[in-house]
């Protein structure tokens, strides 16, 4: 178990900082082989963020997109693009999940085209004995989630099944208004699984053939979580009299208004009802092994959904003067929501990898083919603004203002080759190669935001077509140096471009997309020793041509959708430890400095009312982003029962782009234990937010353009953001036969 758990880890330490390990990782290469188990990943898959329905954000040194941390499920990703059908939509670690893999910057870049760290995570596909497993699990909150999966041969001749179910139903963490909001507003998930497998034989080798089937059903409304607060200097938060942030409910109602773009009458929505999600998943997955070694691969996958997004976002808090459900005068706080709310929208994907490749002599190597075809039929946003009471179940305040569209249509094609190579040069120098070359296209239509006649329903307007055509590039390179049997160097360097997608063009101009380059690159030093292993390494990394819509507030209270673009840049140094001082007990600690800076950031934004802001945040730290992190995860065996932790620090992190306001650091704390009863018995019991802190994270609604001179008059003043989740506790059991 020792050995095990220390070779779990050291794989989890190599991959998460981008190198090898050397000696160590020779150790750990029979754990490598297979998936890593589910329970391995525990530092990944725990998540703090109000919404637990997908894994934790890797710090990588650049904020975080919005869709998160990209997966994969059987080594394609869950879904082509995150907006409209999030990846969590159609997607969670469920019983019928036997294997997880984290990739890195490399890997991920060379693999998928993409940027940051990625989860991979695999299905059971069929078993040579029956067998199965059921999960329940719950949580002091009321949260319903149960699994099973069931797999066994269906003949004597190599045919095997396997089939699966994963049912969620979470009230979230605060209490509700029954009467205008769903007790499991926080999400509502079904997922159906069945595959089928057959082994066979050739000649000249070995594989199987299986067919996989999912489909799923989502509806939440957990997209953001806020409460109000009163905001200090220090970067500490307080709550406001009659309200506890995480327990008490911040959402006016379930249902509100929008101009439909289809007809333009104004129309009644349901945020959980009309935004869901439903997907269907064929997969076709073939592997073959030659006796000579060479690995011939494949996977062709359909996906077919239908997806909504609801998204309220908090803007400012100012006092006015209202008239109250009574017809009373009342003055007050009111809190400014801007509501984008995208109705369910065709989504059609056809994706596919083909892998070739083999160990011959000191070489590693692997070919793959990706070709991805995308539609998206119609994707429209309907948007609303209002005024709630700043309270527990609060109250809308007047009317809606609406205007706020966005469209796009059309598909989207990537074709790419990429060529991937381990090469043991001597028994002191490895390194590993890889390579990508992707042709992306984007063929559609959008509507000028310029050309829009108000006087006519939104999607009346005339159709601007979208022609685009990119050939990105990805390079990686790693290597590791044994110095001495216990000492060496270890670096990489890696090169990534990443083109637009049809999204961009939603804010209803013409985006002149670019390319956007990812350089990185990394040296460090390994040293084992056998009670412990130690990496430490320089990294830098830098992205141009980022593009986000920034919600800029004036000091009237008035809101502006605003295109950024502006370039990161992140230098930083990384040490990861896994310790083993005594038997049955391992201890994992990462400390990661940085110094995350916007570039090229500046420009103007002009309000509807004549107000017009200049802007320049250059040098600036990116917003949400810690300049010290720490990880510190001890878990300790005893007989049957498995003590776990685990402790993430993250220092300062300002709440706004000119960094006149920010949040003082804070603690994300998990604590568990396993008990295996028998061998087919086992009990959890875990905690979330162990030390109850109720700071605040994220952004501070409203603020971006806030002076030091402003920010300075903040003192007591009430605002609203986002937080993690409140002091959890969690429990279940699982059954296997």
């Amino acid at each position: 178990m020792k050995k095990s758990i220390k070779n779990v880890s050291i794989l989890l330490m190599s991959v998460m900082i981008g190198g090898g390990v050397a000696n160590a990782q020779e150790q750990a290469k029979k754990d490598t082989v297979k998936a890593v188990a589910v329970e391995s990943d525990r530092n990944v898959m725990l998540n703090a963020a109000s919404a637990n329905s997908g894994p934790r954000n890797v710090n990588i040194g650049l904020p975080a997109s919005v869709g998160g941390t990209t997966v994969l499920e059987n080594d394609l990703p869950v879904v082509y693009f995150f907006w409209p059908e999030m990846p969590f939509k159609s997607w969670r670690i469920d019983a019928m999940t036997n294997g997880v893999k984290l990739l890195d910057l490399g890997q991920t870049a060379i693999n998928i085209g993409d940027v940051g760290f990625s989860v991979g995570t695999y299905n059971n596909l069929g078993t040579d004995k029956f067998g199965g497993s059921i999960g329940l699990n719950s949580n002091h909150f009321g949260l319903l989630n149960g699994t099973t999966n069931l797999s066994g041969p269906l003949t004597k001749n190599g045919l095997k099944f396997s089939v699966g179910a994963f049912v969620n139903y979470d009230p979230g963490t605060y209490k509700v208004n029954k009467n205008n909001i769903d007790r499991y507003y926080n999400d509502q998930t079904q997922l159906y699984k069945v595959a089928l497998t057959q082994d066979y034989r050739f000649r000249g080798g070995s594989g199987s053939i299986s067919a996989f089937y999912k489909y799923a059903r989502s509806k939440s409304m957990s997209a953001q979580h806020y409460a109000p607060y009163k905001y200090h200097l220090d970067g500490s938060v307080s709550e406001i009299d009659g309200f506890k942030i995480g327990n008490d409910n911040y959402m006016a109602g379930q249902k509100f208004e929008v101009e439909d773009a289809t007809t333009g009458k104004r129309v009644e929505r349901d945020a959980l009802d009309d935004y869901s999600a439903e997907s269907h998943t064929f997969d076709l997955i073939g592997k073959n092994r030659l006796d000579n070694g060479l690995n011939l691969n494949f996977i062709v996958r359909y996906h077919t959904a239908k997806s909504g997004i609801y998204l309220p976002i908090m803007t400012g808090i100012s006092e006015q003067t209202y008239t109250d459900d009574s017809g009373n005068q009342k003055t007050g706080n009111l809190q400014g929501v801007m509501v984008l709310a995208s109705k369910n929208t065709p989504v059609q994907s056809l994706t596919s990898l083909f892998e070739v490749g083999k160990k011959s002599g000191n070489h590693d190597w692997k070919i793959g083919l990706n070709q991805w075809l995308y539609g998206v039929d119609e994707f429209v946003t309907e948007g609303a603004t209002y005024k709630q009471t700043v309270e527990a179940n609060p109250k809308r305040v007047g009317g809606y203002n609406y205007g706020i569209s966005e469209y796009h249509n059309g598909t989207e094609n990537k074709t790419a080759l990429f060529l991937t190579d381990k090469w043991d040069i001597s028994e002191v120098l490895t390194v590993n190669l890889g390579a990508r070359f992707e042709y992306q296209n984007l063929r559609g239509d959008f509507i000028n935001k310029d050309e829009v006649n108000k006087n006519i329903p939104y999607l009346s307007n005339k159709r601007t077509d979208i022609k685009k055509d990119w050939f990105n590039k990805a390079f990686m390179v790693s290597g590791v140096y044994k110095m001495t049997k216990n000492f060496g160097l270890l670096g990489e360097a890696t090169y990534n471009e990443q083109a637009g997608h049809l999204e961009n063009y939603s804010a209803g101009n013409e985006p002149n997309l670019k390319k956007s380059k990812i350089p990185g690159a990394g040296l460090g030093v390994f040293y084992n020793h056998s009670l412990f292993s130690l990496v430490s390494k320089a990294t830098y990394i830098q992205r141009d041509e980022y593009r986000s819509t920034v919600n800029f507030t004036s000091k009237k209270g008035e809101v502006e959708r605003a295109l950024a673009l502006y370039d990161i840049e992140t230098v930083g140094w990384t040490t990861d430890v896994v310790a083993t001082p005594f038997k049955n007990f391992n201890l994992h600690f990462l400390l990661t400095l940085q110094a995350p800076k916007y570039k090229n950031y500046a420009g103007t934004v002009n309000f509807k009312t004549g107000e017009s802001v200049s802007y320049d945040f250059n040098d600036n730290t990116v917003t949400g982003v810690s300049k010290v992190l720490m990880e510190i995860d001890p878990s300790y065996q005893w007989k049957n029962l498995r003590l776990w932790a685990s402790a993430r620090y993250f220092s300062k992190e300002y709440s706004n782009l000119t960094n006149s306001l920010f949040f003082r650091s804070r603690w994300e704390t998990f604590a568990g234990a396993n008990y295996t009863l028998n061998k087919n018995l086992e009990f959890s019991a875990s905690v979330v937010n162990l030390l109850n802190q109720r700071g605040a994270k994220g952004s501070i609604s409203g603020a971006d353009l806030y002076t030091r001179e402003e920010a300075a008059k903040m003192e007591g003043a009430i605002l609203s953001g986002t937080y993690i989740r409140p002091f959890t506790v969690e429990f279940g059991v699982k059954f296997r036969f």
